[in-house]
């Protein structure tokens, strides 16, 4: 991470260790005030210097620290915007099911919050840990040129202290990831019950009912307790202990001066020395939580980066005709019993393909993989005579336009969303495909029009109209082949009407596979395929498929009955 930020390290640890150093110097000016006043000189002006001197000191010392902390910190949002980056284009060649291992809950707390604790390391662990560890060592030195007895009896406290810092790590960084473990799921729990929120007060349910979180919170509680009580008192007497140099260093420099053995210049910068030698180090210590949490960060980070890519070409294909053919796939989710059985079928350019069947046949597994969702275990899926697998994951994408029943809206502006099919489209562009999707009406009597923001998953907007924003989205888009998953499934018969004409501006001159609930609407589609049970089982025209009299037929006569019904 910090490999090609080098400069910028040796800046902060540098400014850092000079701020550090100016910390110290308020040390030397009392000592030598304390001298000058033990001499008898009662001169005003010979303890003004050593007043600027600790005036500096206290100064420098924020400056330098402030300085170094402002490089480190723009440093450390540097490195994490850079691997936030890496990690969203991870993301984006992943196949579907390894980015479905984890719930939008995990994601987002891996992405932000995960990711923001590297923040503390890089910010502040490395400046500050290496400043506070190198001047303690030289005030040690220091202490020992002056006097060497003193110099050991400052460090006689560090063994105790050791000590107890060894007992402080005992099982301290599995307790750490317990911890961690245990948060994490808290807030995946958390996202969870906010997005379930409606189901929960349609069932009358309060939060301490939702078992799930009451477990998740119990954890958290329990696994915090578990590891800052196992520490507390460790951490506090290694604190505590280090430090405390003045339990050795008093009595031993009070006997050497009255022996005469040491003059009471040396005894007093000696003392005071001493006072400041550990300050430093306990606050290197502070971070030593920070420096455990940083592998558990890493290890997650490695752990994303290290799944396999979704394997694909590396050469851009030439595109004869947008003719798409199914040859002998087989596909199955995370290895488990075939969703799809060797399926094969054509979908011709400027026709339309539709595909029915019953729910969990393997319709909607059909155009995710066309859309390069996942790779198929066996057989191929080519468009123009050239295998998905063969060109890059993004040509795959640009050649197919994916219009699902549930479009996602970011909460942004409807035309920054729009902008995510064409970030260049001009505002003509982007008002002509609205009309053609039959929203350009909706959007302007909004009262900030294309500037109105849709909400978090475009909440602020009705099931329909978020249809038509994604079906105009399609429309910049412009791709070759679209395919139309159950568009319509939960538009009320007003907005259907509406959105089944945005559809048909969407398809003209283009491949389309629809797949379709309501009958009604492929009756004129150029071949119909049944899928059942992940088997292409019948293939034809509405007239063709009528006339075999199989499962087609069955579905077509509960479909009219069902109408009738719902017209008495």
């Amino acid at each position: 991470m910090l490999k090609k930020h080098k400069s910028k390290v040796f800046a902060s640890v540098l400014i850092a260790i000079i701020g550090v150093g100016f910390g110290v110097i308020p040390y030397f000016s009392v000592a030598s005030i304390i001298n000058n006043l033990v001499d008898n000189n009662t001169d005003i002006y010979n303890y003004l210097p050593y007043i600027f001197a600790i005036l500096v000191g206290f100064l420098g010392s924020v400056l330098f620290h402030e300085v170094s902390t402002i490089i480190s910190h723009n440093l450390a949002y540097r490195i994490i915007e850079d691997k936030r980056k890496l990690l969203a284009d991870k993301l984006s060649r992943l196949s579907m099911g390894d980015v479905e291992k984890k719930s939008s809950g995990q994601w987002s707390q891996f992405m932000v919050e995960t990711l923001d604790k590297m923040e503390k390391p890089i910010a502040h662990v490395i400046p500050e840990v290496i400043a506070n560890i190198i001047i303690p060592i030289v005030l040690i030195v220091i202490i020992f040129v002056l006097d060497w007895r003193i110099g050991i009896a400052n460090l006689l406290t560090i063994p105790l202290g050791l000590l107890f810092s060894m007992l402080m790590m005992r099982g301290y960084e599995a307790k750490s990831k317990r911890y961690q473990e245990a948060s994490k799921a808290m807030n995946t729990t958390m996202v969870e019950y906010v997005n379930g929120i409606k189901v929960i007060k349609a069932f009358n349910k309060s939060a301490s009912s939702f078992g799930k979180f009451k477990e998740t919170v119990n954890e958290n509680k329990k696994a915090m307790l578990d590891w800052y009580l196992s520490v507390c008192f460790s951490m506090t007497a290694t604190m505590e202990t280090i430090p405390a140099t003045m339990i050795f260093v008093l009595p031993a420099s009070i006997y050497f001066f009255m022996n005469g053995s040491i003059e009471i210049g040396t005894l007093v910068i000696c003392v005071l020395l001493s006072y400041a030698s550990y300050k430093p180090l306990i606050k290197a210590m502070s971070h030593l939580e920070t420096i455990t949490n940083i592998k558990i960060i890493l290890e997650e980070i490695n752990k994303v980066m290290d799944i396999p890519d979704l394997k694909r070409g590396k050469t851009t294909k030439n595109i004869g005709s947008y003719d798409v053919e199914f040859r002998n796939v087989t596909f199955a989710y995370n290895k488990s019993k075939n969703v799809l059985n060797g399926i094969s079928f054509n979908a011709n350019e400027n026709e339309l393909t539709a595909i029915v069947g019953n729910s969990g046949g393997g319709k909607s597994t059909i155009a995710k993989l066309l859309a390069g969702f996942w790779n198929v275990n066996s057989g191929e899926i080519l468009i123009g005579k050239n295998d998905l697998n063969d060109m890059p994951l993004k040509q795959n994408m640009e050649l197919v336009t994916y219009v699902s029943q549930e479009n996602f809206l970011f909460n942004k502006t409807i035309l920054e969303n729009l902008k995510i099919a064409k970030e260049d489209a001009s505002m003509s562009e982007i008002q002509k495909a609205c009309e053609k999707a039959s929203c350009h009406d909706f959007i302007m009597s909004l009262p900030n029009g294309y500037e109105t923001i849709v909400g978090e998953s475009g909440a602020n907007l009705s099931g329909g109209e978020k249809q038509r924003i994604a079906i105009a989205r399609s429309f910049l888009k412009n791709s070759p082949i679209v395919l139309l998953d159950e568009a319509t499934a939960y538009s009320d018969p007003d907005n259907e009407s509406v959105i089944q004409e945005s559809i048909n501006n969407l398809i003209e001159n283009k491949t389309v596979i629809m797949i379709a609930h309501r009958l009604s609407t492929i009756v004129n589609a150029n071949k119909i395929i049944v899928v059942d049970n992940g088997s292409i089982i019948e293939q034809g025209s509405h007239k063709e498929l009528l006339e075999l009299n199989g499962k087609y037929k069955e579905m077509w006569d509960i479909y009219t009955e069902s109408k009738e019904i719902e017209v008495i």
